[in-house]
């Protein structure tokens, strides 16, 4: 545990880029999800279909390729990036490719009389959608969107591959040195501890998502029914991976 307080500040400057990281992915793959949703619900066919086909290109690509073929193939292309946003850029197409199958199945899980209601109110559009479905499909997104979450946090850990300075990287870097440097590796323990920073990120995701899902179901606590929906289609919005 010396060895950790010796080198903290190398050690925090990698949790804060993991941080950073976490929060861009984060951000980067709901916008991605929602512009994907947009395109597969799209009123035209080509769009639809372009959509569902990167939805499914990004899905079924492996995360680890993904991440390098940001790195080394997008320069190629034009658009050099360094290792930080590579890395951000691979995870948050692929985050949001499943995100977006999260949020088809939170939509399609309220039924047409829903919609048909909203409009006989006037509330047609991106008006009915924010007031009347989402309030409805909520329920049906949010455990499936956490599990995405937790899924994008442990995902950053990846940027080490390509040389992101993030906190397993600095783990790795701090091992090595140790290694050559005093003899004996620490592996054990700096693993072990960035082990329980990752549970403990991710722990608190999931509370957090815990307690948003609590108030969205508050309306149906006396509704049986609509319990029984939002459980089925919870089951279906759940096919997305939980880690990468």
């Amino acid at each position: 545990m010396s060895l950790l307080f010796e080198y903290r500040v190398f050690l925090i400057a990698g949790f804060v880029q993991t941080l950073l990281m976490a929060l861009v992915v984060a951000l980067g793959g709901t916008t991605w999800g929602i512009i994907l949703t947009a395109g597969i619900r799209s009123p035209w066919a080509w769009l639809r279909t372009l959509s569902n086909a990167l939805m499914e290109l990004f899905r079924d690509v492996p995360l680890m390729v993904t991440v390098l073929l940001a790195y080394f193939v997008l320069p190629m292309a034009g658009i050099g990036l360094d290792p930080f946003w590579s890395t951000c850029v691979a995870i948050s197409a692929w985050g949001g490719a499943n995100a977006a199958q999260i949020f088809r199945a939170g939509l399609i899980s309220i039924g047409k009389a829903q919609r048909e209601t909203a409009a006989a109110f006037g509330m047609t559009g991106l008006r009915g959608l924010i007031l009347i479905v989402l309030p409805q499909a909520m329920p049906v997104i949010i455990p499936p969107y956490v599990g995405l979450l937790t899924a994008l946090v442990q995902a950053t850990s990846l940027g080490a591959v390509v040389g992101a300075g993030e906190l397993l990287r600095s783990g790795q870097i701090l091992i090595e040195q140790t290694t050559i440097m005093k003899g004996g590796s620490p592996a054990y323990v700096v693993y072990g501890t960035i082990l329980v920073v990752y549970f403990v990120l991710c722990r608190l995701i999931s509370m957090a998502g815990t307690q948003v899902e609590k108030s969205f179901l508050k309306p149906y606590a006396r509704t049986p029914g609509r319990t029984e929906i939002v459980d089925k289609a919870q089951d279906v919005a759940s096919t997305v991976p939980t880690s990468a």
